[in-house]
């Protein structure tokens, strides 16, 4: 965790020693939380929002535990969400000047759920580069816990994994003798391969965080991970 000072918050300029703290932590780790990187004002905003929704959806029969949609109204995009200079000075560091976004959306783990979860995954269904090409930035708009359902986290798996690892790859396309290297036929086996978690656990076995609300989460998009389910009475949400 790199905690920002609120001059470096309000300014969107952070030290260079937190700099080299963060990136550090995305090579060793896999992920880094930079927290009170955003203002506190524009999450309350948008939870309050997205947890009115959160109940709506609830009551749909078609609602998955895990669903969200971001705000597109023009006064919630938050220039520190949408565009948060602190992440983008770190993510700079590791990927190089001028990132850019390829997709955005939400993540809402709803209340009253238990033992739900996902299967340990990596965000990938290619062939994908063994060093860091895409970097997710997630922002909790609430404190998360397991009490609430923070995401199961693999540290330092983003370093030697490659799609061989999961399940739906298809070995052959590998080699270069078949033209696809997913799988669609096994595409509900989507996760990591379970030998593989057996083996990882043993020597470093997930966590499961405490973020506060207002921190950026910065993810290797190759790291294992899985969304839980949220015991709690209200939403958990993310963006």
């Amino acid at each position: 965790v790199v905690r920002l000072s609120d001059e470096e918050r309000k300014s969107g300029i952070i030290s260079e020693e937190n700099i080299g703290i963060a990136v550090s932590a995305m090579h060793r780790d896999g992920l880094v939380v930079l927290e009170n990187a955003v203002d506190a004002n524009h999450v309350d905003k948008l939870n309050g929002i997205l947890s009115n929704e959160a109940a709506e959806m609830a009551k749909l029969p078609t609602t998955h535990f895990n669903d969200a949609s971001p705000p597109l109204d023009p006064d919630l995009m938050y220039t520190d969400i949408w565009a948060n200079q602190p992440a983008t000075t770190v993510i700079s560091a590791i990927l190089g000047p001028k990132p850019h976004v390829n997709y955005v959306n939400g993540n809402t783990a709803l209340g009253g759920y238990n033992g739900a979860r996902q299967r340990v995954h990596a965000d990938l269904t290619f062939n994908h580069a063994t060093y860091p090409f895409a970097i997710v930035t997630n922002y909790y708009l609430i404190d998360v816990s397991p009490a609430n359902g923070s995401t199961e986290l693999w540290l330092g798996s983003h370093r030697d994994t490659s799609f061989r690892d999961h399940r739906n790859c298809n070995p052959e396309a590998l080699s270069g003798s078949v033209s696809s290297e997913y799988d669609k036929g096994i595409e509900m086996e989507f996760g990591i391969r379970d030998e593989l978690l057996q083996e990882r656990r043993a020597y470093a076995p997930p966590i499961q965080p405490t973020v506060k609300k207002g921190s950026v989460v910065l993810r290797d998009l190759r790291l294992w991970h899985a969304g839980l389910a949220n015991p709690s009475t209200d939403p958990r949400i993310m963006l």
